[in-house]
């Protein structure tokens, strides 16, 4: 799916169950971003890939020299906490661009984990309980950006990196491109469908011999 408008992906009862009524959730995803607009009519702003709810938010950097040459953009996860009217601002290592990369954000409590393919990018313990607004659903995109975003699942419970390494080993390359056709194998029933019924092979390598995985190591010196 495109993220180049703003587009709903989960309604706000979905969002509501898998997201705010639990003791932790993880929010799982593929995306290949792309900056459409380098302009200084941009400026030096952050904009929204993805939106949960109204009060947590997956940005971009846009302005007129991010990610220039390396390929590479700064991002963020914006946190609004209860009670309070400034959001804290969770930095994450610079996001790829125009090449695929699995993200999982987990929150446990206070706490977050940001995970860049199946990697830890940023952990963050805010200073009181995230602030939630359960008329909102779970939105992607902004026309001032570019690429695609594919095959999320939203589980209602916190993962632990094993977990995540373990997707990432089971449904990407060393390139990190997704070998799957329209959702997560090990998390069916968590997908959404408004992600997943765009895609028949987001990769475009799902017809190809599958490389290892980015964490199949060789266990000996002599391999």
């Amino acid at each position: 799916m495109s993220l180049s408008k703003k587009i709903q992906v989960a309604d706000s009862e979905k969002l509501k169950a898998s997201w705010y009524n639990t003791s932790g959730s993880t929010l799982l995803f593929y995306i290949s971003p792309k900056i459409m607009d380098r302009t200084g009519v941009v400026g030096n702003e952050y904009v929204t890939a993805v939106q949960i709810g109204s009060k947590e938010s997956l940005k971009i950097l846009i302005a007129p020299d991010a990610g220039r040459g390396s390929m590479l953009a700064p991002a963020i996860l914006e946190v609004f906490i209860s009670g309070e009217q400034q959001s804290e601002i969770i930095d994450i290592s610079n996001m790829p661009l125009q090449s695929w990369s699995f993200v999982a954000i987990v929150k446990e409590g206070r706490k977050f984990n940001i995970y860049v393919n199946g990697v830890l990018s940023a952990s963050h313990t805010c200073t009181a309980m995230p602030d939630y607004d359960e008329t909102q659903p779970l939105s992607i995109g902004d026309k001032k950006l570019g690429g695609t975003i594919a095959l999320m699942s939203l589980a209602p419970y916190a993962m632990q990196l094993d977990d995540i390494q373990s997707i990432a080993r089971e449904t990407m390359d060393t390139d990190n491109k997704p070998y799957l056709t329209s959702e997560l194998p090990m998390l069916p029933e968590f997908s959404l469908p408004a992600i997943t019924g765009f895609f028949t092979c987001p990769g475009g390598n799902c017809d190809k011999n599958i490389k290892p995985g980015p964490f199949n190591k060789w266990t000996s010196i002599y391999a």
